[in-house]
């Protein structure tokens, strides 16, 4: 009689173990999967909200077992870092600034060369895209990382705090812009290029450090940099070149059925959903700069556009010979740059 007893608690004991095991299971499965976002700039500003938004979709489509944690304003580390962090797994996504690692993606600067004429951020995010699943160099590019998307800004105004007219105003500025071409791009029109993160050009604006900026009215919105700049010269100068890349075992670890529905979201799609969003909001923030009491922007006259464009033509020259000194195909990737744009382009009036 004991002995039955006893089994019959065993028994019962057994299957009480049995369900508090199935439910710690169940609970472990739904528990989201959490990665970090890394960003480098202002949480106020468009590409911050966008990205945000990208995150929403992601984690709506996925009903929420993906958690992913933004982390903007560079508070993890600093924009220079940002590409070691994602391929060494600090942080699981990353958005990389192209223009802050010099050498490292000689053929991906193409999309920077000055008045290459993108048309706006969605023409060339496409066009960025298109190359990199285009040319096996343009890929060679990125070791150590999954690219989710290759996205590009609207071309940038030139912020500073004297009107910039002509080539000759340009004489001697100290301005704040991006390495590669940008780079050129300001030593030809005769001002000193200043390397530097989008969170230092306020305080470098107040202290007379630098002359002025180059960066997207977005950016310009987003860190307030209206507060220390009066006037804004625009003109198709160059489009910044961006990465959104996830640390390649992070993504690998992910279910099978979670990373299909990721796809939806990145590539071809995630790169002109980026360009998309920065358009309406770097229209948007323009119109915000335009009402502001004290701003001026200037728009450069057809025939100083003209001198500027022409004067810049032989950095792409220079661009061309040095992609092909390093066994790279700069002459072809110039010229599928060119015809996807017009191809882009023209879908977008249709």
């Amino acid at each position: 009689m004991k002995k039955r007893h006893l089994l019959r608690l065993l028994g019962s004991l057994f299957l009480v173990l049995t369900m508090v095991a199935s439910t710690s299971m169940t609970v472990q499965a739904q528990q989201p999967i959490k990665l970090r976002f890394y960003y480098h700039a202002s949480p106020t500003g468009g590409q911050a909200y966008f990205l945000q938004d990208w995150i929403k979709k992601v984690k709506e489509a996925t009903q929420g077992r993906l958690d992913i944690a933004f982390y903007p304003g560079a508070t993890l580390g600093k924009p220079t870092e940002a590409y070691e962090m994602v391929k060494s797994g600090v942080v699981e996504l990353a958005v990389v600034i192209i223009g802050f690692f010099p050498g490292q993606f000689p053929l991906s600067d193409v999309v920077q060369l000055p008045f290459i004429d993108l048309h706006n951020a969605t023409v060339a995010s496409r066009v960025y895209w298109g190359l990199y699943d285009k040319f096996p160099q343009f890929r060679a590019e990125y070791p150590g990382v999954k690219v989710l998307a290759l996205y590009c800004d609207t071309p940038t105004p030139i912020g500073a705090n004297k009107q910039i007219r002509t080539m000759e105003d340009m004489k001697g500025l100290k301005v704040r812009a991006l390495a590669g071409s940008p780079t050129e791009l300001l030593k030809t029109l005769g001002g000193t290029p200043v390397l530097m993160p989008p969170g230092d050009i306020y305080t470098s604006m107040e202290r007379k450090v630098l002359d002025g900026w180059m960066i997207s009215w977005e950016a310009c919105v987003g860190h307030k940099l209206f507060e220390v700049t009066d006037y804004y010269t625009a003109a198709n100068t160059y489009q910044p070149a961006l990465a959104l890349l996830m640390n390649p075992a992070a993504w690998n670890k992910l279910p099978p059925d979670i990373q299909n529905v990721m796809e939806k979201y990145i590539g071809a799609a995630g790169s002109e959903f980026c360009g998309k969003e920065f358009d309406r909001y770097n229209q948007m923030d323009k119109a915000k700069v335009q009402a502001m009491k004290g701003k001026t922007i200037i728009d450069l006259s057809p025939a100083e556009t003209k001198r500027w464009k022409e004067t810049c033509k032989p950095i792409w020259d220079r661009w061309v010979a040095n992609i092909e000194a390093k066994g790279l195909p700069g002459k072809a990737a110039l010229q599928e740059t060119l015809n996807l744009s017009a191809k882009f382009a023209a879908e977008l009036k249709k």
